[in-house]
């Protein structure tokens, strides 16, 4: 047990050369906002946005290539299956990036090493249990359950699954120990491969969803492999350390688990609707409109993958008081690099839309800003969840998401039957929005409680 207490030596994992407090930030507007993150240095943080730039340029010119070249009815079938990418990838991050994530600063150098590797194998084993969850569904596909036209897509995520979960969890490794510069060169490698394999198949007019993802997992599996390599002394392995540490996982990501399911259900159910009530094609609409909106996620997605670990390394080191300014330095950041993505969605997002995927998906421009306003009140919600985690308070996280997954069941589903793309996104707002509210007063009561 002596391995879990904090150590002179507790985060091995090798970080900037600079101790990150210690860089004075340059004077422009993004590194003040990483300046409202105590003790973020400008330097690691540009590199965080930057890694998060090229894995969001991937996924937004992979839409652009599958929604030009296919058609809105493949693209509403690449939709549905990324919808089940991000569900496998939150069970994934729930029960094993987030407990390493907050767990490996406390740790020794060869406590780190054999808990990497009891992560390893972890991965490697719920890698093998999304299979052949996916197998059973493109089964009940194949026996006239559920939409026939998706059963292609289901089966190439079977062969490619456990790749794009290993990028994933190399990229989280990477992000928990601040080595950000190895995160960024595997997002560029994923992104050389993944993009010049999509546009050779759009260019013979060989492309569909199913061969899209053949694609994705073909680059992520090659990178993730080689990354794998390359990190081998990082690895050390117990088996008996295995099973301690993944019940260690489990008391700890439990409720993380359950919170990121009722999250990721709220927010990844609208495609189905759309799919059931209108078919796959008004289901493109919304992944071309969830596509302009990702746009932002480079900064978005970057302050968050840099926040996650500050919030874990503010707690371990200095406890509530240091964990609270850093909460509320996150909700000052999300503000700043998302308020302006929205006024330019507000005013631009209908054109934009237009100029990405074609005239097809035109007249979408409320549906842009509705999903834009959505992504600044998830930063909201973002800050005062990692809050809560660090704290162990899982539990209380996972309500807040109940109430998002309660109206998404009631509001959602009869907005969306009612009013269609517009309504399902009103609808995923107003969530989003009292989950928000929710997250605020339990982390407020909670670190009020702690600072007694």
């Amino acid at each position: 047990m002596k391995r879990w207490e904090n150590s002179s030596d507790c985060n091995p994992i090798e970080t900037a050369t600079e101790d990150i407090a210690t860089v004075p930030p340059p004077k422009s507007w993004l590194s003040i906002t990483f300046a409202l993150l105590p003790g973020g240095a400008a330097r690691i943080g540009i590199i965080t946005i930057s890694s998060q730039a090229v894995n969001s340029a991937t996924n937004f010119l992979t839409g652009v290539i599958i929604g030009r070249a296919c058609g809105k009815e493949q693209f509403g079938l690449y939709m549905l299956g990324f919808s089940i990418v991000l569900f496998v990838m939150n069970v994934q991050n729930s029960l094993i990036s987030t407990p390493y994530m907050v767990y490996s600063p406390r740790l020794s150098a060869s406590g780190h090493t054999r808990y990497a590797g009891s992560t390893l194998i972890n991965q490697l084993g719920l890698s093998a249990l999304a299979m052949l969850g996916l197998a059973l569904g493109g089964g009940l596909i194949s026996l006239g359950i559920g939409p026939q036209e998706l059963e292609p897509v289901m089966w190439a995520l079977v062969t490619v699954i456990a790749f794009i979960m290993l990028r994933e969890y190399a990229r989280r490794v990477c992000f928990a120990g601040l080595r950000m510069a190895t995160a960024l060169l595997v997002d560029m490698c994923v992104a050389v491969v993944q993009v010049s394999g999509l546009l050779l198949l759009a260019y013979l007019d060989d492309l569909s969803a199913s061969r899209a993802y053949c694609v994705i997992g073909t680059a992520c599996g090659l990178v993730a492999l080689g990354w794998l390599i390359w990190s081998c002394r990082d690895f050390a392995f117990s088996l008996d350390q295995v099973t301690l540490d993944l019940a260690r996982n489990w008391s700890f990501g439990k409720w993380i688990f359950a919170s990121a399911m009722t999250w990721v259900m709220s927010a990844n159910l609208y495609p189905w609707f759309l799919t059931t009530f209108y078919g796959t094609a008004e289901t493109g609409i919304w992944a071309a409109c969830i596509g302009i909106v990702a746009l932002a996620n480079p900064v978005f997605l970057g302050v968050g993958n840099l926040f996650g670990p500050k919030t874990a390394h503010a707690f371990a080191a200095e406890g509530p008081g240091k964990l609270r300014r850093t909460v509320i330095g996150g909700v000052g950041a999300f503000g700043l690099v998302i308020g302006p993505f929205c006024i330019l969605a507000i005013l631009f997002g209908g054109p934009l839309v237009v100029l990405a995927y074609g005239n097809e998906f035109a007249d979408n421009g409320v549906v842009v800003s509705i999903l834009a306003l959505n992504l600044l009140v998830s930063g909201v919600a973002f800050a005062f969840s990692s809050g809560l985690i660090v704290m162990e308070r899982a539990k209380l996280d996972f309500m807040s998401n109940l109430l998002a997954l309660a109206l998404t069941f009631t509001v959602g589903l009869w907005f969306t039957k009612s009013f269609g793309v517009a309504g399902a996104a009103i609808a995923f707002l107003a969530a989003t929005g009292a989950s928000s509210v929710a997250k605020y007063l339990l982390f407020n009561r909670e670190i009020n409680a702690h600072s007694r």
